[in-house]
């Protein structure tokens, strides 16, 4: 899954959880997520109420990530949210996508399948850039009964009428339904 990419970062540790698809849970310098900042784009995702962040929302996200930032520790922010572990912040550009398109489709184990359609327009002479993804992921997890299904949708457009500013429009879906297990596994299982 996106997050356990950020294994390799010092300081950041990211596991499974509850082993269903998007179950992720990000540690920053021993902060769980509810004490880290994640963002899209600059804009916080962590849950209101909670502080938390269910990657599951986010499963598209790794496929139209140009950029991943990570501050470890307390940042300074003129935002109200919780970045005492440190803050994330994924970006989607638009804008500085190459022109060009993608038919992808991926086979796994444990009846994994994931087909994604994508197509940049690359910027004009003007400046205007547009991005779009559609796709599907299904299968399960390692661990029994852990079905899922995730469609993700993805629509930017970028303008950039100078070196020193860019605007970026974004709207993005994840629909999505996963199994989860809900107990600790006996030694004996």
């Amino acid at each position: 899954e996106f997050p356990e990419i950020l294994n390799t970062t010092p300081s950041v540790y990211a596991t499974k959880g509850g082993g269903g698809f998007g179950d992720s849970q990000i540690s920053i310098r021993g902060f769980e997520s509810k004490n880290v900042a994640v963002m899209v784009n600059g804009m916080p995702v962590n849950d209101m109420e909670s502080g938390t962040v269910y990657m599951s929302n986010w499963t598209g996200l790794s496929d139209v990530t140009s950029t991943m930032q990570v501050q470890r520790g307390l940042g300074s922010s003129k935002l109200a949210i919780a970045s005492v572990g440190g803050t994330l912040n994924f970006l989607t550009r638009s804008a500085d996508m190459k022109k060009g398109g993608v038919v992808r489709v991926g086979i796994g184990n444990n009846d994994y399948l994931k087909t994604s359609f994508a197509y940049n327009t690359g910027k004009s002479q003007n400046g205007w850039a547009t991005s779009f993804l559609m796709s599907r992921q299904a299968g399960a997890t390692y661990i029994e009964n852990t079905d899922y299904e995730s469609y993700t949708y993805f629509f930017a457009l970028g303008y950039q009428p100078s070196a020193k500013h860019n605007l970026q429009f974004m709207m993005t879906s994840s629909p999505q339904w996963h199994d989860q297990r809900s107990y600790a596994p006996t030694i004996a299982n």
